[in-house]
């Protein structure tokens, strides 16, 4: 039994920021990108471009290579260092494999050649956003068990000092009860903590 892809994110629940200095081509990713049902931002440089990703991180980020002082290979770092699970797809007019390379060392998904082949971005972005998925999924899957062990622990101390008070008003209530100092050491015993201070307890509950 094989089992089933993870799905992308829906388009309608999905930020794209689409970064590159020229207006036109952001302009036309934004509509693209608007026609498929994704929420877009853009940003000219990567300025704008981090302080988006600050501020609302979106789950996808399209970015050109050539931008004027910082350029999309510095970018990228920076935006992954801030959220590493935004879907990264690099853009550029010139094919060098070796940038190509390195662009998926520093984490990004996917790289495209300008001009652009808009059914080939879309199935591009789509795959990204799915691998994004699929390890945001395995790091929760891999952090549940501490998650669940300490809401776990949390649990059983509520329940242990419930117990300890419940036991404590019980022989605070039977004053003269020939059983107390046996009740206080098996309580000590369950309860993991020291007679001396269970004891000290009860005097002060007693007044």
């Amino acid at each position: 039994m094989t089992d089933t892809p993870a799905a992308a994110p829906s388009p309608s629940g999905t930020t794209v920021l689409v970064v590159d200095d020229e207006e036109g081509i952001r302009q036309a990713l934004g509509r693209f990108l608007s026609r498929l049902g994704y929420q877009v931002r853009a940003a000219a440089n990567a300025v704008e471009a981090l302080e988006h990703v600050t501020s609302d991180p979106p789950q996808a980020m399209l970015c050109d290579i050539r931008m004027p002082e910082t350029s999309g290979v510095e970018l990228l770092p920076k935006v992954l260092a801030r959220d590493p699970d935004i879907a990264v797809v690099m853009l550029t007019a010139i094919d060098d494999p070796r940038t190509a390379i390195e662009c998926l060392k520093l984490g990004a998904f996917d790289y495209l050649i300008k001009p652009v082949d808009l059914e080939e971005l879309e199935l591009a972005l789509q795959h990204a956003l799915r691998k994004r998925q699929l390890e945001v999924d395995r790091r929760e899957l891999e952090q549940w068990p501490a998650r669940e062990g300490a809401v776990r622990s949390r649990d059983l101390e509520e329940r242990t000092a419930a117990i300890e008070n419940i036991a404590l008003d019980a022989l605070a209530a039977a004053r003269d009860w020939h059983g107390t100092d046996a009740a206080l050491t098996k309580l000590a015993d369950e309860l993991g903590a020291t007679r001396e201070d269970l004891a000290a307890e009860l005097k002060r509950r007693r007044g």
